[in-house]
């Protein structure tokens, strides 16, 4: 009877020993290894390192396995090649060497998963997925703080930073300690995990890149709190967010979102990062106005006022105007002193033009504590013309002509 037993579980053995030579042969690594030692000739496999191939860069705390499956990722004669068993596009493996950087650092996804999904962090506990496409360009400024050294490498950060500053996001949002507080404070955008967002009325990949985009294309569908059934007669629909509809193409929007996802609270060591050059400040404003005008685009305003003051954004429920007010008239409304002492305090909470429904959205904030008082002044001084320079203005009426003396 022992002796059954023993061939039995001896037989069971083999069995599972069996088992998980054929569970480790048909791992999808090695189904891609295969692939590609097959595509080679006998010559060009000698030396062809096997196995699960593994990046450590301790400096980063990472360990990328990446290269198990992209096995050519350092052999330009197949950069024409299927993923993936293609070259790494062009030479960035010669100023970000994977022995020193790894993988993950820029391109996202799990780096110890060894199965397509989970390794490019498409799955439900990972915060970091694969940046696919020009999305891994936000990862630059990891490392770039002066992106003008890598301007034709980024094109699209580039843009998305460009927009952010003049679509006057600044006015309401905080990066990095610069700008209002209006809305979310949005310095690690970057890293909000993707689980914590509402994908009710996200129409794509439920995605911290696709909410990103399709909040920029249409804020008020996308942002928690829409209402989808209809408002009685005569109520007006008090949105949850103030942010307006910009109208972007596809382009504006996807530059945004690379922005928002460079956005990241990843501090990497000294030795990685290349500081950021002090902003050079535009010289040779002549005037206080143009000076005036800089404050204006440098600290947001337009994200409110409109783009040069000349039309506000809708403000619901409102009890001083249903928009934010445009500028053009406001000399008609302030002087000097009581516009500066308007925009110094602000003017929050807005009151409520039906006292039954929501609080209007948007407010003035205090801005004391980010202009300085010379700022302030040529604010005040940008403002105050644009009366002159948007209205057109009375011709001077001129004197009559005496009339000629007559000869009698």
């Amino acid at each position: 009877m022992k002796r059954v037993a023993f061939v039995a579980l001896s037989a069971w053995l083999v069995v599972l020993f069996l088992i998980a030579v054929g569970l480790d042969a048909t791992q999808e690594w090695t189904v891609y290894q295969r692939r590609f030692v097959k595509s080679l000739n006998r010559d060009e496999r000698r030396g062809l390192p096997g196995g699960i191939q593994q990046i450590q860069v301790k400096p980063l705390g990472r360990v990328d396995r990446c290269t198990t499956c992209h096995v050519a990722i350092d052999k330009p004669q197949l950069a024409l090649a299927e993923q993936p068993f293609t070259a790494h596009p062009g030479d960035y493996l010669t100023w970000h060497p994977p022995e020193q950087f790894g993988c993950t650092v820029c391109h996202g996804g799990q780096g110890l998963a060894t199965q397509v999904r989970p390794a490019h962090g498409e799955i439900t506990h990972w915060e970091q997925p694969l940046l696919r496409g020009p999305l891994i360009q936000a990862s630059c400024l990891k490392c770039h703080g002066n992106l003008e050294e890598i301007n034709a490498h980024v094109p699209l950060l580039r843009q998305g930073i460009q927009l952010y500053d003049r679509l006057g996001c600044a006015g309401c949002h905080t990066v990095h300690g610069f700008g209002q507080t209006v809305s979310i404070d949005l310095s690690d955008m970057g890293d909000k995990p993707w689980q914590l967002l509402d994908f009710t009325f996200v129409e794509g990949d439920h995605t911290l890149a696709q909410w990103i985009d399709e909040h920029f294309r249409e804020p008020r569908r996308v942002t928690p709190g829409y209402r989808m059934t209809e408002l009685p007669p005569g109520e007006e629909e008090i949105y949850p967010t103030f942010m307006p509809n910009f109208g972007l193409t596809d382009d504006q929007a996807r530059a945004l979102t690379v922005y928002m996802l460079s956005l990241t609270a990843e501090s990497l060591p000294a030795k990685y990062t290349i500081p950021q050059t002090p902003r050079v400040q535009p010289a040779g404003y002549a005037t206080a106005v143009e000076r005036g005008r800089a404050v204006f685009q440098k600290y947001g305003c337009a994200g409110c006022h409109g783009e040069g003051g000349l039309g506000g954004r809708k403000n619901w429920n409102a009890q001083l105007g249903e928009e934010e007010p445009s500028l053009v008239y406001v000399k008609m409304t302030y002087d000097r002193d009581s516009l500066k002492s308007l925009i110094r305090d602000g003017r929050q909470p807005v009151p409520r033009r039906d006292p039954a429904r929501p609080r209007a959205p948007s407010y003035m904030p205090a801005w004391k504590d980010r202009l300085s008082e010379t700022e302030l002044d040529d604010l005040v001084e940008y403002l105050l013309s644009l009366y002159e320079s948007q209205v057109p203005q009375p011709a001077p009426v001129s004197e009559p002509a005496e009339a000629a003396p007559t000869e009698g």
